[in-house]
């Protein structure tokens, strides 16, 4: 099969956002986004179906390779961030993960297998069959850290978030400084409490989708290191539009601890600091909506954890 001519040419939206992010290193990402392609796609023998519909911070291109294997090649702008995602993808093998196929991490390029038929868990109605689900593929990509890598701990990326979004805000902003405040407390305490393992970091509804042979599976780990109930957070602040937003946090968070090795007070405490995380980062972008829901989220979350405190039962 000979390789398809594709021209790289990404919506503005994206090229956009990369300018935004990256800086420099997105601009200089956007100009040999073409070449990468081209040699990419030669070298490794694939033809280019074509690219993926929502595009976020990677160039995405659903591909077929010589021997008629369905893959996805995705292009990073080459980072620290893109060479742990990488490392984390390898380090699952398959169990849980979507497997790497190849990769080159100074290039931040990557092909991936492709899952069929690919549907989101989002896609999935029933609130408390999709969280058992979550909490399957959650259970099966757990692992160590591999043995000497470099892996950005989230208590650390955590506390830096808090202290740029005080610099950016000194009379105040958008998220409550008693948030921040809580969010900086809970981080130091995984420092005494927490364990340490290889977290996806962005395990989510549109993260997990359904292979025919394998079931639900994980996609697109960022690759961070900390306390395995951080990696609870991302799905139960997404996916919350036109729901009613306490009773579904109580129905997914009931699921999680009746279904996982998590007591309460570690559930609250790993949501409530990477929840806060994530609003710094949508200060940094302007993302007001998503703040909002996030500062609710985080009320609810230090209300059960107040209780659980009170009550001495974590």
């Amino acid at each position: 099969m000979e390789p398809s001519n594709h021209q790289a040419n990404p919506p503005q939206e994206f090229k956009d956002r990369m300018v935004a992010v990256f800086g420099v290193a997105g601009k200089t990402y956007l100009e040999g986004l073409g070449e990468t392609v081209a040699r990419y796609t030669r070298d490794w023998g694939l033809s280019v179906k074509g690219p993926a519909p929502n595009l976020s911070y990677n160039y995405v291109l659903f591909v077929t390779c010589a021997d008629g294997t369905e893959a996805v090649m995705k292009i990073s702008v080459p980072t620290e961030d893109s060479r742990n995602e990488i490392l984390a993808v390898s380090e699952y093998g398959g169990g849980g993960c979507a497997r790497l196929l190849r990769a080159v991490p100074e290039d931040g390029v990557q092909l991936i297998e492709h899952l069929s038929p690919g549907t989101m868990l989002r896609a999935f109605r029933d609130e408390k069959e999709a969280t058992e689900s979550f909490c399957n593929v959650w259970t099966r990509i757990r692992r160590p850290l591999p043995y000497g890598a470099e892996i950005r701990p989230v208590g650390r990326m955590g506390k830096e978030a808090c202290a740029k979004y005080r610099a950016m805000h000194p009379d105040g902003g958008p998220i409550p400084e008693s948030h921040v405040t809580l969010a900086e407390d809970c981080f130091s305490w995984f420092e005494h409490h927490g364990t340490t393992e290889l977290l996806h970091g962005d395990l989510h509804h549109q993260n997990i989708l359904l292979d025919e042979k394998r079931g639900w599976m994980a996609i697109d780990p960022h690759g961070y290191a900390g306390d395995p109930a951080c990696d609870l957070a991302p799905y139960l602040y997404n996916e919350l539009e036109g729901k009613p937003l306490e009773e579904t946090l109580d129905l997914r968070t009931s699921v999680m601890l009746s279904r996982l090795p998590v007591g309460r007070e570690r559930l609250f405490r790993a949501c409530i600091a990477m929840t806060i995380m994530s609003a710094c980062w949508n200060a940094e972008e302007g993302n007001l909506q998503g703040i909002r829901l996030q500062n609710r989220i985080t009320e609810w979350y230090a209300r059960q954890l107040s209780g659980v405190l009170s009550d001495g039962v974590s």
